[in-house]
Protein backbone atom coordinates (compact mmCIF):
# COMPACT_ATOMS: atom_id res chain seq x y z
CA UNK A 1 0.00 0.00 0.00
CA UNK A 2 1.35 3.27 -1.18
CA UNK A 3 1.00 5.43 1.60
CA UNK A 4 0.56 8.81 -0.77
CA UNK A 5 -1.49 7.08 -2.79
CA UNK A 6 -3.52 6.26 0.20
CA UNK A 7 -3.70 9.77 1.56
CA UNK A 8 -5.40 10.90 -1.82
CA UNK A 9 -7.72 8.02 -1.33
CA UNK A 10 -8.60 7.82 2.23
CA UNK A 11 -8.17 11.19 3.85
CA UNK A 12 -11.19 12.64 2.72
CA UNK A 13 -13.20 9.46 4.12
CA UNK A 14 -11.11 9.03 7.53
CA UNK A 15 -11.69 12.73 8.25
CA UNK A 16 -15.38 11.95 7.92
CA UNK A 17 -15.89 8.98 9.75
CA UNK A 18 -13.59 10.40 12.77
CA UNK A 19 -15.93 13.32 12.83
CA UNK A 20 -18.62 10.66 13.04
CA UNK A 21 -16.90 9.04 15.68
CA UNK A 22 -16.46 12.29 18.16
CA UNK A 23 -18.30 15.54 16.71
CA UNK A 24 -15.20 16.91 16.57
CA UNK A 25 -14.07 18.47 13.23
CA UNK A 26 -10.30 19.81 14.26
CA UNK A 27 -9.72 16.45 16.49
CA UNK A 28 -10.70 14.38 13.50
CA UNK A 29 -8.15 16.12 10.80
CA UNK A 30 -5.95 16.05 13.32
CA UNK A 31 -6.33 12.43 14.42
CA UNK A 32 -5.79 11.55 10.59
CA UNK A 33 -2.64 13.49 10.38
CA UNK A 34 -1.26 11.78 13.49
CA UNK A 35 -2.14 8.73 11.57
CA UNK A 36 -0.32 9.40 8.72
CA UNK A 37 2.30 10.60 10.27
CA UNK A 38 2.51 7.32 11.62
CA UNK A 39 2.18 5.48 8.31
CA UNK A 40 4.93 7.24 6.82
CA UNK A 41 7.36 6.02 9.83
CA UNK A 42 6.25 2.49 9.71
CA UNK A 43 5.74 2.69 5.56
CA UNK A 44 7.92 -0.07 4.67
CA UNK A 45 5.41 -2.45 7.16
CA UNK A 46 2.51 -0.42 5.48
CA UNK A 47 3.55 -1.01 1.73
CA UNK A 48 4.07 -4.60 2.53
CA UNK A 49 0.25 -5.09 3.67
CA UNK A 50 -2.13 -5.72 1.23
CA UNK A 51 -4.38 -2.87 1.04
CA UNK A 52 -7.58 -4.10 2.93
CA UNK A 53 -5.24 -4.44 6.03
CA UNK A 54 -3.31 -1.25 5.40
CA UNK A 55 -6.70 0.65 5.38
CA UNK A 56 -7.80 -0.95 8.00
CA UNK A 57 -4.59 -0.34 9.76
CA UNK A 58 -4.74 3.27 9.16
CA UNK A 59 -8.38 4.17 10.54
CA UNK A 60 -7.23 1.70 13.55
CA UNK A 61 -4.72 4.06 14.10
CA UNK A 62 -6.83 7.29 13.26
CA UNK A 63 -8.99 6.05 15.68
CA UNK A 64 -6.51 5.75 18.46
CA UNK A 65 -5.20 8.99 17.47
CA UNK A 66 -8.63 10.82 18.27
CA UNK A 67 -8.77 8.81 21.23
CA UNK A 68 -5.10 9.93 22.83
CA UNK A 69 -6.68 13.80 21.72
CA UNK A 70 -10.46 13.46 23.96
CA UNK A 71 -7.98 11.84 26.81
CA UNK A 72 -5.89 15.03 26.44
CA UNK A 73 -8.70 17.59 26.21
CA UNK A 74 -10.85 16.16 29.36
CA UNK A 75 -9.24 18.78 31.74
CA UNK A 76 -11.78 20.89 29.91
CA UNK A 77 -15.78 20.63 30.22
CA UNK A 78 -17.11 18.13 28.82
CA UNK A 79 -19.66 20.92 27.48
CA UNK A 80 -17.03 22.79 25.17
CA UNK A 81 -17.02 20.38 22.36
CA UNK A 82 -20.81 20.22 22.09
CA UNK A 83 -20.47 24.11 22.12
CA UNK A 84 -20.36 25.71 18.28
CA UNK A 85 -17.62 27.98 17.18
CA UNK A 86 -20.17 30.91 17.12
CA UNK A 87 -22.39 32.56 19.50
CA UNK A 88 -24.37 29.43 19.82
CA UNK A 89 -26.02 28.86 23.08
CA UNK A 90 -25.74 24.88 24.51
CA UNK A 91 -29.90 25.59 24.72
CA UNK A 92 -29.79 25.85 20.91
CA UNK A 93 -27.87 22.76 20.21
CA UNK A 94 -29.51 20.47 23.01
CA UNK A 95 -32.78 19.01 22.00
CA UNK A 96 -35.25 22.17 21.94
CA UNK A 97 -37.82 20.18 23.39
CA UNK A 98 -36.30 19.25 26.87
CA UNK A 99 -36.91 21.35 29.58
CA UNK A 100 -33.07 20.98 30.78
CA UNK A 101 -30.75 21.55 27.85
CA UNK A 102 -27.81 21.20 29.67
CA UNK A 103 -29.22 17.65 31.30
CA UNK A 104 -29.43 16.73 27.82
CA UNK A 105 -25.88 17.66 27.10
CA UNK A 106 -24.31 15.97 30.19
CA UNK A 107 -26.43 13.17 29.30
CA UNK A 108 -24.58 12.39 25.74
CA UNK A 109 -21.38 13.41 26.77
CA UNK A 110 -21.50 10.84 29.49
CA UNK A 111 -22.76 8.22 27.27
CA UNK A 112 -20.29 8.90 24.87
CA UNK A 113 -17.88 8.60 27.21
CA UNK A 114 -19.35 5.72 28.23
CA UNK A 115 -19.37 3.83 24.09
CA UNK A 116 -15.72 5.43 23.89
CA UNK A 117 -14.70 3.21 27.19
CA UNK A 118 -16.57 -0.10 26.43
CA UNK A 119 -15.23 0.33 23.26
CA UNK A 120 -11.52 0.97 24.46
CA UNK A 121 -11.48 -2.00 26.46
CA UNK A 122 -12.36 -4.74 23.41
CA UNK A 123 -8.92 -6.42 22.08
CA UNK A 124 -7.73 -4.95 18.81
CA UNK A 125 -9.48 -8.08 17.22
CA UNK A 126 -13.29 -6.77 17.88
CA UNK A 127 -12.53 -2.53 18.47
CA UNK A 128 -11.74 -2.78 14.55
CA UNK A 129 -14.62 -4.40 13.13
CA UNK A 130 -17.22 -2.46 15.70
CA UNK A 131 -15.25 1.20 14.47
CA UNK A 132 -15.35 -0.05 10.59
CA UNK A 133 -19.69 -1.39 11.09
CA UNK A 134 -21.04 1.99 13.17
CA UNK A 135 -18.22 4.52 12.63
CA UNK A 136 -17.39 3.73 8.97
CA UNK A 137 -21.16 2.24 8.12
CA UNK A 138 -19.11 -0.65 6.57
CA UNK A 139 -21.29 -3.94 6.19
CA UNK A 140 -19.19 -7.15 7.23
CA UNK A 141 -18.62 -8.39 3.68
CA UNK A 142 -16.82 -4.82 3.18
CA UNK A 143 -14.81 -5.15 6.80
CA UNK A 144 -13.97 -8.91 5.70
CA UNK A 145 -12.73 -7.46 2.87
CA UNK A 146 -10.45 -5.07 4.44
CA UNK A 147 -9.45 -7.32 6.97
CA UNK A 148 -9.29 -10.59 5.13
CA UNK A 149 -11.39 -12.21 7.10
CA UNK A 150 -14.56 -14.20 6.09
CA UNK A 151 -17.92 -12.33 6.12
CA UNK A 152 -19.40 -14.18 8.53
CA UNK A 153 -16.18 -14.21 10.96
CA UNK A 154 -16.62 -10.54 11.21
CA UNK A 155 -19.98 -11.11 11.71
CA UNK A 156 -19.52 -13.28 14.91
CA UNK A 157 -16.59 -10.35 16.01
CA UNK A 158 -19.56 -8.10 15.93
CA UNK A 159 -21.83 -10.23 18.04
CA UNK A 160 -18.91 -11.04 20.92
CA UNK A 161 -18.41 -7.45 20.80
CA UNK A 162 -21.40 -6.04 21.19
CA UNK A 163 -22.00 -8.66 24.01
CA UNK A 164 -19.00 -8.16 25.65
CA UNK A 165 -19.62 -4.88 25.57
CA UNK A 166 -22.92 -5.00 27.59
CA UNK A 167 -21.94 -7.42 29.51
CA UNK A 168 -19.60 -4.40 30.92
CA UNK A 169 -21.77 -2.20 30.68
CA UNK A 170 -24.32 -4.56 33.07
CA UNK A 171 -21.59 -5.36 35.26
CA UNK A 172 -20.44 -1.60 35.33
CA UNK A 173 -16.76 -2.74 34.21
CA UNK A 174 -16.10 0.40 31.90
CA UNK A 175 -15.31 2.37 35.23
CA UNK A 176 -13.02 0.41 36.21
CA UNK A 177 -15.21 -1.82 38.34
CA UNK A 178 -16.53 0.97 40.30
CA UNK A 179 -20.35 3.23 39.76
CA UNK A 180 -19.28 6.86 39.44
Amino acid sequence: MNIEEAFREYRDSMVRAMVRFSGDEDGAEDAVSHAFAQAWMHSGMLEAMPEPAGKAWLYAAARNALIDIKRKDSRYSLFTRFVKDDESTEAEIADPGSEDPSRDLAEEAVARTMVERLLDSLPESLRIPVSLKYYEDLNATEIGEQMNLPAATIRTRLRTARLAMYEQYENKQFFGGEEQ
